[in-house]
């Protein structure tokens, strides 16, 4: 497949991409901005968000039916046209693709089943929540004359409190060299390995500058963050291996991490600290 100029769409922010139940043959993959996806029964509240790398619209494309969801840009955004008819081509021409792919596919499988479960268990509670009682039945009494209140001294008015903000902690990879990696809080998940202009691949965590040997693969690991939590998962294909606390981390399991961990990506080392 020829990456030509007819090859790409530019949408600018809040325009529509497709919408639900359109008729579709074609799948886009994000090359910069991001993708916000919309299910009319949820309401407003989007239901993913693809960015750089990730890809929408295969469902379509591959079984040849109506577009489950609607697609909007959620700021500008150049998408990769990818037609039917030049998929397999597509994937023979770049396994990195390939890869990436199936790994998408195979996280969002596991995020179904982890909310279908939890979707589940909170059934369940609601049905085992046993019903309030029944009020007992009052019987109305002749009310007695009140006795007038002693009068009180005023009582001064307490200064309303201080404002509390709201705060999201940041966090950081730090290198021996005193090279330091921030990641952004308003990023889920960070891709860690060296760019590729080629593929596509352009990681959120570039190590190339404290990798003089070349040990990290270009699509090495990914930090993801669950609230305030965090974890580390080495993607498919990584050749030198991924570590915690010098434990080596099996191919895509997710590994909970904490401020003080000793991380290594290949012959790369960092801590993971609080900002």
């Amino acid at each position: 497949m020829t990456k030509s100029a007819d090859s790409y769409l530019d949408v600018p922010k809040g325009k529509s991409i497709f919408a639900e139940g359109d008729k579709g043959q074609t799948m886009y993959i994000v090359e910069s901005g991001c993708v916000e996806l919309f299910l009319a029964e949820r309401g407003k509240d989007a239901i993913a968000v693809v960015g750089p790398g990730e890809f929408f619209g295969e469902a379509a494309m591959f079984e040849d039916g109506p577009r489950f969801c609607s697609a909007i840009a959620r700021e500008p955004c150049r998408l990769l046209k990818v037609e039917r008819a030049v998929f397999a081509d597509l994937l023979r021409q770049n396994a990195d693709i390939a890869l990436k792919m199936m790994n998408l596919l195979v996280h969002r499988q596991q995020q179904c089943e982890l909310n279908l479960t939890v979707s589940l268990a909170e059934l369940s509670r609601l049905r085992r929540k046993p019903a309030a009682p029944a009020a007992a039945p009052t019987v109305e009494s002749k009310p007695k004359p009140e006795k007038p209140a002693p009068a009180r001294a005023p009582v001064a008015a307490e200064p309303p409190a201080a404002p509390v903000a709201k705060t999201l902690e940041a966090c950081v990879l730090r290198h021996a060299q005193g090279q330091s990696f921030a990641l952004d809080p308003a990023i889920s998940e960070f891709l860690i390995g060296r760019p590729d202009p080629v593929a596509g691949i352009n990681p959120e965590i570039n190590l190339t500058s404290v990798d003089p040997t070349r040990s990290l693969s270009r699509r090495h690991a990914k930090l993801i963050r669950q609230g305030r939590l965090f974890f580390v998962r080495e993607e498919a294909a990584t050749v030198n291996g991924t570590f915690v606390n010098n434990v080596r981390v099996a191919t895509g399991q997710d590994v909970p991490i904490k401020p003080g961990d000793k991380l290594r990506f290949g012959a790369v080392e960092v801590e993971f600290a609080a900002a």
